[in-house]
């Protein structure tokens, strides 16, 4: 059994939350928001390399805010985009992604935190 793919609506929720992803970086303080959750948990956050603990934690939160926003943000889209009469069943829907998408946010944003945390120390030498 084949599920039907739409490029087209899949092209159009790329277009649409990689411009709402670019927007919520600029604009949030993850770094602050990273450093204040850690501090719940009591672990030094002083430093980002060799700090496992720290970034995990930080990756955790800052993943939760972009899929909470990113995800919502798609389903109100795409309720009025495919003029949807259901919005409660677009939600349900939507929230079947949740593990995957959650998984696929962590790991990206876990792998590749080193190498942006580089190449942000190499700008400014203060971060």
């Amino acid at each position: 059994m084949s599920l039907p793919f739409d490029w087209k609506l899949f092209g159009i929720d790329y277009a649409f939350s990689f411009c709402l992803a670019m927007l919520i970086g600029l604009t949030i303080p993850f770094v602050s928001i990273g450093r204040w959750f850690t501090a719940l948990f009591k672990i030094p956050n002083d430093t980002y390399t060799h700090n496992i603990r720290y970034r995990l934690l930080a990756t955790l939160i800052i993943t939760v805010i972009y899929f909470a926003l990113i995800s919502t943000s798609l389903t109100v889209f795409n309720y009025f985009y495919l003029g949807q009469n259901d919005f409660g069943q677009v939600f349900l829907k939507s929230l079947t992604n949740v593990p995957v998408l959650f998984l696929i946010d962590f790991t990206a944003s876990f792998c590749f935190d080193i190498p942006a945390y580089k190449a942000a120390h190499k700008i400014d030498d203060s971060f």
